[in-house]
């Protein structure tokens, strides 16, 4: 049986394997769509695309005579008397990948388009990047980071677009980009998985950030700036980074609005509220202020500049770098299909969804507190200085975009409805979070809704 007759074999295997992964959505029989045999022998690698209820999905499988300890949590199942399993947790093989990236190789389709430096050591060794993802992604030494797609669809995927103009201006604040492996998918180039400089030492914003608030709060003083590990600074220099982003705005096709489109932005507002209120009924007595401050967008002579954004961008989607920020993830929004990703949206977008990150990291301490009087109005107090430091950063760079405008507390609402919905999915307790700051919003007064 050769190798790709193997893989051929497991599909039912898969399936139960499939089903167990948080990041999968199927539903429905699991399909075989193409077989690649990247690195054949034993170990042998293995680029697979499943195809279930309308849905593509890429795999790296492994195929062994005998399944080493150390590999037996990737184990996937058997066919034949060979060990199938997920090949990203396999050094061996993970390096052949990195020779395809080394060598622009073109196997059966599969265009690994690469531009990487010199070596100036031996290949690195590549492992899996640690925790939950919805993609994998594999950690060359020092150097360089593989980001493959869990999901595939038809078409260039904006982390590669994004990546690409940014780096055309020699944007400081992302990963350069180092290749992409392509294929096609339904007879359109379709971006499969991305190759990135690594960042050392880079430290995660969310972490950083929440460590300053737990500081704060536990100390005696009234102060943040007194307090140890205040995070002005750093709300600062993101916000400056943030509005470097959005620097290559012609190449990215920034426009301003007409009447049809600010029509439509407003009702995609009413729409995914309408979605809300029939999801969290908690909304309910927010509904006529929300409805309200979005309809204040039309009202307002303030033209909407509509370019690509980052989309998700949060405090976990940014990096503490020893020289700067760095922006990863430009994959937009993580539910939103092909079409939501690539949409152009107001440059707004991303300065709310990062305010609305600093507000999560303000009052994560808060959930399930006993003592939410006393720590609200100090929570409020770090919220503010750091809101204040991020939009003074951001308006250095690019317009300034501080809140109190109509279109930012808009889009900051629209983004604190879906995380309502999703926090009542996923994590209830946090539900909170969010509904306070609508509330918050709509009356004017401070707000913990327990």
């Amino acid at each position: 049986m050769t190798t790709s007759e193997t893989v051929g074999v497991v599909p039912e295997q898969l399936d139960r394997w499939l089903v167990a992964q948080p990041w999968y959505r199927g539903r429905g029989p699991v399909e075989c769509e193409r077989v690649t045999v990247l690195r054949d022998g034993d170990p042998a690698l293995v680029h697979v695309v499943l195809a279930v209820g309308g849905r593509r999905y890429q795999l790296l499988l492994g195929v062994r005579d005998e399944l080493p300890e150390r590999l037996v949590h990737a184990r996937i199942g058997t066919a034949g008397e060979r060990e199938v399993y997920e090949a990203v947790h396999d050094p061996e093989l993970t390096a052949a990948l990195l020779q395809h990236f080394e060598e622009s190789t073109e196997v059966e389709g599969l265009w690994f388009r690469g531009a990487l430096p010199p070596r100036y050591t031996d290949a690195p060794v590549g492992r899996p990047f640690p925790g939950p993802q919805r993609n994998f992604s594999i950690v060359y030494g020092q150097r360089h980071v593989l980001k493959f797609f869990r999901e595939l669809t038809p078409g260039d995927n904006p982390e590669l677009v994004l990546h690409t103009a940014l780096h055309s201006i020699d944007d400081p604040h992302i990963a350069p980009p180092q290749g992409a492996l392509e294929a096609e998918l339904d007879g359109v180039r379709t971006t499969f998985a991305v190759l990135h400089e690594f960042v050392p030492l880079g430290a995660l914003g969310w972490p950083m950030a929440t460590a300053s608030v737990r500081d704060f709060l536990a100390g005696p003083g009234v102060d943040p700036q007194a307090a140890g590990g205040d995070f002005a600074s750093e709300a600062h220099r993101l916000g400056r980074a943030v509005a470097g982003a959005r620097r290559p705005a012609e190449t990215l096709g920034e426009r301003t609005a007409g009447p049809d489109d600010e029509a439509e932005f407003v009702a995609a507002l009413h729409r995914r509220l309408d979605a809300a209120l029939d999801w969290v009924p908690a909304l309910a007595p927010f509904e006529a202020g929300l409805r309200a401050r979005f309809d204040e967008v039309l009202a307002s002579a303030e033209p909407i500049r509509l370019q690509r954004v980052h989309g998700d961008l949060h405090l976990g989607q940014v990096l503490r770098s020893p020289r700067t920020w760095v922006l990863v993830d430009f994959e937009g929004e993580p539910h939103g299909g092909p079409a939501e990703r690539t949409r152009p949206r107001p440059a707004e977008h991303d300065v709310a969804t990062a305010l609305r990150s600093l507000h999560y990291a303000a009052a994560q301490l808060l959930v399930g507190a006993d003592d939410v009087t006393t720590l609200l109005p100090r929570a409020a107090r770090w919220l503010e200085r750091n809101r204040t430091a991020f939009c003074a950063g951001y308006a250095e760079v690019a317009p300034d975009r501080r809140p109190g405008g109509a279109l930012l507390t808009a889009v900051e609402l629209d983004r604190a409805v879906l995380e309502v919905c999703h926090e009542q999915r996923f994590r209830p307790e946090w539900t909170v979070i969010p509904l306070s700051a609508i509330a918050e919003a709509v009356t004017g007064e401070p707000a913990w809704l327990v």
